[in-house]
C-alpha cells in the first residue's frame, strides 16, 4: 500500500490517471501520456518536469506492483475527502480528456468515469461527459454477455493462426459454444457468432482482447475457465495443427487467468 508518509493528493491523481489510461487496455499511448502529464502539472506543488515524472513513476509503480483495484479505491476514496467539489469537477473532466486522448472511449473507460462520477457525487457530470465525448464510444450492447466474450475470444484464437478461419475451426467454435448454451438454436448460436466475428473484425482489437480476458475472469469460477482453455486447444487444434501464434495465446491466457497448463503441439 500508499506509505502516507511521501504519497501526496498528486499521486492519488496520477494513479487514477494511470488507471484509466493503462489499466482498461493495458497499453499507454503517446497522446495518453502526453495528456496525463499536461493534467498532473496543474495539480503539482511543484510543477516542474522532473517532479512530475517522479509522482507518474511512483503511482505507476504502486498501481502494477500493488493490489491495483484496491490502490484504485482508496485514491478515489482519499481524493473525496481531499478535493472540493470544484476540484472534483476538474479531476473527472481530465480524466474524460485522458481517456479521448487515444480517439476511443472504451467500455471500461466509461465505466471507470461513473464510478469516480458516482464516489464524488458527480454522477449528472460524468454522464455529460460521455454523453458530449468527441472519442469514438465503443459500445457493443446491453446484450452482450459471456456467451459473445467466449465466442471472440474462440475467434482471436482462430484467427490468429493465419489470419483465416476454416470451416473445421467454424464447426468446432460452434459445437463448444452451443455446450455453454444448450437451450440455444444451432442459428441462435449462429448469430452470437456473427456478432462475435463483426466486433473481432471492427477492433480495436488488443484493447478488446485484454478487456474480454478480464471480463471472463471476473465472470468465471477457476473450473470453468479450465473449461474454456480446452475449447481454446480444439477450436486451435480444429485444423490438425497447433501454431506458436496459436500456442502462445493460449499460454497467456493461462497466465492471466491464474491457471498452470502444459501443451504439446508442435509449431
Amino acid at each position: 500500500m500508499n506509505s502516507p508518509g511521501s504519497w501526496t493528493t498528486s499521486h492519488d491523481l496520477a494513479l487514477i490517471y494511470i488507471a484509466l489510461a493503462y489499466g482498461t487496455d493495458h497499453e499507454l499511448t503517446d497522446g495518453e501520456m502526453d495528456t496525463l502529464t499536461d493534467a498532473l502539472r496543474e495539480w503539482a506543488l511543484m510543477p516542474d518536469e522532473a517532479h512530475v515524472q517522479e509522482v507518474v513513476m511512483e503511482a505507476a509503480t504502486a498501481f502494477l506492483e500493488g493490489d491495483a483495484r484496491a490502490e484504485v479505491r482508496q485514491s478515489i476514496g482519499q481524493l473525496e475527502e481531499e478535493l472540493t467539489f470544484e476540484e472534483r469537477r476538474q479531476a473527472l473532466r481530465d480524466v474524460m480528456r485522458i481517456a479521448e486522448a487515444d480517439g476511443v472511449l472504451l467500455e471500461r473507460e466509461q465505466g471507470l468515469i461513473h464510478l469516480l462520477a458516482d464516489a464524488w457525487s458527480l454522477k449528472q457530470l460524468g454522464e455529460d461527459l460521455v454523453e458530449d465525448t468527441s472519442a469514438v464510444v465503443q459500445k457493443r450492447g446491453e446484450d452482450w454477455g459471456l456467451i459473445h466474450e467466449l465466442a471472440f475470444l474462440y475467434i482471436v484464437v482462430a484467427h490468429s493462426a493465419n489470419n483465416d478461419l476454416s470451416s473445421e475451426e467454424i464447426d468446432v467454435m460452434l459445437d463448444r459454444l452451443g455446450e455453454w448454451k444448450p437451450k440455444l438454436s444451432r442459428e441462435d448460436i449462429r448469430d452470437i457468432f456473427r456478432r462475435s466475428l463483426q466486433v473481432y473484425a471492427d477492433g480495436p482489437e488488443q484493447a478488446l482482447i485484454q478487456e474480454s480476458v478480464e471480463t471472463l475472469k471476473d465472470m468465471l469460477p477457476i473450473v470453468q475457465r479450465l473449461t474454456v482453455l480446452d475449447d481454446l486447444n480444439m477450436v486451435a487444434y480444429a485444423d490438425g495443427t497447433l501454431t506458436r501464434n496459436e500456442r502462445e495465446l493460449i499460454m497467456y491466457l493461462a497466465q492471466a487467468w491464474d491457471i498452470n497448463v502444459r501443451l504439446n503441439g508442435r509449431q
